[in-house]
């Protein structure tokens, strides 16, 4: 038994990392709560396959006017793994399928640590496979996109990633029936979960190509000229390596019929994505999806796990082990064995192109990344094994790793969770419970898969692409592109009817129309400004934008009543009218207009040339208090107050009188066609009249 035990050791040591992994991804899930967006578009297919069974044949809520749920579009996977576990637990720990989700998710991030365990083992051995789990399993670049309440489908990806790397590294090395079997099922279950599995295989395939020119080349571990021995010798090992990829790849396809999956149209989506992903301007505006800057040394540590801490010192301890064990793990296999060298250099350079695809993307090279540098642990330890003092001091320094690795995952997995809003909570409720059945929702693209999924109503536009049908033509009536280029321009333009005109457009037979302006599109307007009207403001002054600020500090009189507030370079007076200020050095100024709100309702002062010289006679005393001296102009700006004055708003002139500033500074102020019929401070939603 305790001869057995010792065998197993690494079995423990992984399942320990295993439940650890999971641990720090379900610290904060609530029940019934899961973080919004994708997660919420993840949840709504869930629940109708836990309710009926199956994909809904149309889904009559997304993009206004629907579209097919085949499994080409929504790859179902993990809906029915997760269903199942729900018509199994469910009932007996009295769970609903939100919180089974949220569960499930953790336990499919936590998952991944498997195959890279069994990936590193396979190219080194257990030392390294464990190393390369317990980073994984803890990496904040993961972590983030792989905790509980983050019900989407990066865990399976990132699991199906690295096992069917797994799968096919280890059946063009040992090419046995189960081998090749057991690769058909993984990428088989990949297909199923990600429209874009020929990731991996494509990784595969170039790594086949490598070893070809390795082998021509290097010859014990040295570069020489190339002779026709050795090319011929490459060519007939290379045709086997090839041809077991065509049999997967046929093998792969003929199962993709059968479920009604175009896998040709499904690799050529990945080509145009990894050669421009920009074709859908929706990539663009999102934050994640922004360059990695090859001379930035903090987007190399994000690249690699994010091992990052106030600490300048640790983390760079981390991060130099890193690139030690990277570039060791690659020199060092260059010389031992050509096929993991050449597999080890495509994860490498496909890692690289992969960053540069944007941070995003950084999830996946992290698992890439940390799947090297497990290598080239498992290597080195091969190399001091005979030397007990090189031996003690590598797993010493490897531990301590080990160990500030659990600690960052700790930490982050504290600061994780479910979205927790209750302003927008009572929207979705009012959307659900005050609306029609078949009314239609709309606003930025943003909160798409919210109103579909929380408040149960069509809606313009979501975060999922159209794919594109058998025809090569997408898939609906109108693409992403022309939805979200006229959102920005409903929201921008300050015709109300240009903006009526292309709601219209995108109503279809729905009876009633609503519309939500919303706090957080003060801050991405420069997206809505930029695709409606085509206007940079990053690089083109003719189009500035809102500029927020937060309050930073109040001042009170004797009787504790508040008389200033301070907002950086803007201070707020007080009082029946709020006055704000602009301070720049000794030189204060006064705005041309206030948007302020008494008892509830809005209000709008634009004083008039001698009304400011009676109000700068009035903060006269006010100067050697504040040390400040008050000019004769005016800032040609408008100054929003809300209600909870915890931030302001500054409007300049060319949005001052656009959709968006009436509906959500002035409550609908100005506009005809909509009527306000739901507000906090968050959340303003409008009937279309």
């Amino acid at each position: 038994m305790l001869k057995n035990l010792k065998k197993y050791w690494w079995l423990f040591a992984l399942v320990s990392i295993l439940l650890f992994s999971y641990y720090i991804r379900s610290i904060n899930i609530v029940p019934d709560r899961l973080l919004s967006f994708d997660p919420i578009f993840q949840y709504r297919y869930t629940y109708y396959i836990a309710n009926y069974g199956h994909l809904p044949i149309w889904d009559e809520l997304t993009y206004y006017v629907g579209r097919l749920s085949t499994p080409d579009i929504i790859p179902p996977f993990m809906y029915y793994i997760t269903s199942l576990f729900y018509w199994i637990f469910g009932s007996i720990l009295k769970l609903s399928l939100m919180t089974v989700s949220s569960y499930m998710s953790a336990i499919y991030g936590a998952l991944i640590t498997i195959p890279a365990f069994l990936l590193v083992k396979e190219l080194s051995n257990n030392y390294g496979g464990l190393l390369s789990a317990a980073l994984i399993g803890t990496a904040p670049q993961i972590l983030v996109r792989t905790f509980g309440s983050s019900y989407d489908t990066d865990q399976l990806v990132l699991f199906f990633i690295i096992l069917t790397l797994y799968l096919g590294f280890r059946v063009l090395k040992k090419r046995t029936v189960t081998n090749f079997s057991l690769a058909i099922i993984g990428f088989s279950a990949f297909m199923l979960t990600w429209t874009q599995f020929w990731y991996t295989f494509i990784i595969i395939l170039v790594s086949i190509i490598i070893y070809l020119l390795l082998e021509i080349f290097i010859e014990k571990g040295k570069v020489n000229k190339i002779n026709f021995g050795r090319f011929k010798k490459s060519l007939t090992k290379s045709r086997n390596k090839i041809f077991i990829m065509l049999l997967l790849f046929l093998s792969i396809s003929v199962i993709g019929i059968i479920n009604n999956i175009n896998v040709i149209t499904d690799l050529s989506l990945l080509i145009g994505f990894a050669q421009k992903a920009e074709q859908w301007i929706v990539n663009i505006s999102i934050a994640e999806l922004q360059p990695f800057s090859i001379f930035d040394l903090r987007g190399w540590i994000t690249a690699m796990g994010n091992f990052f801490i106030d600490d300048m010192i640790i983390n760079s301890i981390v991060f130099l082990f890193f690139i030690s064990m990277l570039i060791f793990g690659i020199m060092y296999m260059f010389k031992k064995d050509l096929e993991n060298s050449s597999f080890i250099i495509t994860l490498f350079l496909i890692a690289i192109y992969t960053s540069f695809r944007g941070i995003r993307f950084t999830e996946f090279t992290s698992g890439l990344f940390i799947i090297l540098v497990g290598s080239g642990f498992g290597i080195l330890t091969e190399i001091v094994k005979n030397n007990n003092m090189k031996k003690t001091i590598l797993f010493g320094f490897v531990i301590l790793i080990t160990l500030i690795a659990m600690n960052i995952g700790i930490g982050i997995g504290k600061q994780l969770g479910p979205d927790i809003n209750l302003n927008w909570d009572s929207a979705w409720t009012f959307l659900k419970t005050q609306t029609s059945e078949f009314s239609i929702v709309g606003t930025w693209w943003d909160p798409g898969h919210m109103i579909t999924g929380l408040a149960e109503r069509r809606v313009y536009a979501d975060g999922a692409h159209c794919q594109l049908g058998n025809d090569g033509k997408p898939a609906c009536l109108y693409t992403i592109n022309d939805r979200i280029a006229d959102l920005g321009k409903i929201m921008v333009t300050s015709d109300e009817n240009e903006s009526l005109k292309l709601i219209r457009k995108y109503q279809g037979d729905s009876p009633k129309v609503y519309w939500i302006a919303s706090d957080d599109l003060i801050g991405k307007f420069q997206w809505l400004q930029y695709f409606g009207t085509g206007c940079d403001a990053r690089i083109d002054n003719n189009c500035p934008l809102y500029f927020m600020l937060g309050e930073q500090s109040r001042s009170v009189d004797n009787n504790g009543d508040i008389v200033l507030r301070n907002y950086g370079n803007i201070i707020i007076l007080t009082g029946n009218i709020p006055v704000p200020i602009f301070i720049q050095g000794i030189n204060a100024v006064l705005f041309d207009e206030i948007i302020y709100y008494d008892n509830g309702e809005v209000k709008t002062f634009k004083p008039t040339q001698n009304e400011t010289q009676a109000l700068l006679e009035t903060l006269k005393p006010l100067e050697r208090q504040l040390n400040i001296r008050f000019t004769n102009q005016t800032m040609p700006l408008t100054v929003w107050i809300p209600q909870h004055f915890s931030y302001i708003a500054v409007i300049p002139k060319n949005l001052r009188n656009n959709v968006f500033t009436k509906m959500f500074m002035l409550e609908g102020q100005g506009l005809e066609h909509f009527k306000q019929v739901f507000r906090n401070e968050q959340v303003k939603i409008y009937e279309v009249i």
